[in-house]
C-alpha cells in the first residue's frame, strides 16, 4: 500500500528508505520560485521530486538521481503514475558519476547523515539502507563539492540534517561559498530540542532567516504551523 498524498500517490515498498516527515517537511518548505532545472540527489521512491513537481513551473524539468536500481525503478513508476510525468526524469547514477552538463537553479537534497557505524553494520547488513541512511558512499564534503559544480551561479540548494550534524555542514559550506540563506529549526513539540534543521544555501552571501517549527502540540495533535506549511501534499490537512 503506497503513501497517499492530495495530487499523487508514493510506493515505496522496494526502497530502502520510505516516506518519512523529514523529506515531506523539505518538500513543502523549498522554494522553487522560478527554477527551470531541479535535481533531487537521492532521490529514493522519488518523493521529493514529484513534490516540488507540483509546485514548481509547468516548463520546469526535475532529474532524480540513486545509487539504489531498486528505488530509481520505483521512483520512475511513481513520476509515471503522477500528474507531470513529462517533466520527471529519474538515473541510477551515483552523484560523483553523475555527468556534468545541465547547471541547475535548485538542488535537493535527503542525504545520508550517520557517521560509518561498523559494528552496527554487522548486525544491520542490508546494503542498500546502510547507504541510504549512513555516509559511505557520499559524504557531506563530496556532496557539496558536487552540488558546487552542478548548482548555476544564481541557485539554491536544499537539504534537511540532524541539528548536531548541521553545525560542522555549514562550515564546510561555508568554505565552498554555499552561504545559508534560510533555515528552518524543527523540534517535535514545543520544549523539546530542535532535532531537524532545513537549509538554504546560495553563493550569494546575505542575512540568514531563521525560524522554528514544532510538528505536534501540547495535546499531541500536529500543530498549526505543520499543517500549514504541509497543506498542499497531506490528505487529511
Amino acid at each position: 500500500m503506497g503513501f497517499r498524498f492530495k495530487k499523487f500517490t508514493i510506493e515505496h515498498d522496494a526502497c530502502a528508505m520510505k516516506v518519512g516527515t523529514d523529506s515531506i517537511l523539505l518538500g513543502s518548505w523549498v522554494q522553487t520560485n522560478s527554477a527551470q532545472h531541479i535535481l533531487d540527489i537521492g532521490t529514493g521512491s522519488g518523493l521529493l521530486a514529484i513534490m516540488l513537481a507540483q509546485k514548481s513551473q509547468h516548463t520546469c524539468l526535475i532529474d532524480g538521481i540513486d545509487i539504489d536500481l531498486a528505488a530509481i525503478e520505483q521512483a520512475k513508476n511513481n513520476g509515471k503514475n503522477c500528474p507531470w510525468a513529462v517533466r520527471l526524469s529519474f538515473q541510477n547514477t551515483s552523484l560523483q558519476q553523475f555527468p556534468m552538463g545541465t547547471l541547475y537553479d535548485l538542488i535537493v537534497s535527503n542525504p545520508p547523515y550517520f557517521a560509518i557505524n561498523v559494528s552496527a553494520n554487522k548486525v544491520h547488513s542490508i546494503k542498500n539502507r546502510l547507504h541510504a541512511r549512513q555516509t559511505i558512499e557520499l559524504d557531506h564534503p563530496t556532496l557539496l563539492q558536487k552540488v558546487t559544480e552542478h548548482l548555476s551561479a544564481s541557485g539554491k540548494f536544499c537539504c534537511v540534517l540532524p541539528s548536531d550534524v548541521a553545525k560542522v555542514f555549514l562550515a564546510d559550506a561555508e568554505t565552498l561559498g554555499l552561504h545559508c540563506l534560510r533555515e528552518l529549526q524543527v523540534q517535535p513539540k514545543h520544549q523539546t530540542h530542535v532535532t531537524r534543521i532545513l537549509l538554504e544555501f546560495s553563493r550569494t552571501k546575505k542575512t540568514k532567516i531563521s525560524h522554528k517549527l514544532s510538528i505536534y502540540d501540547h495535546l499531541g495533535r500536529y500543530s498549526e504551523e505543520y499543517i500549514d506549511l504541509c497543506k498542499d501534499y497531506y490528505l487529511n490537512f
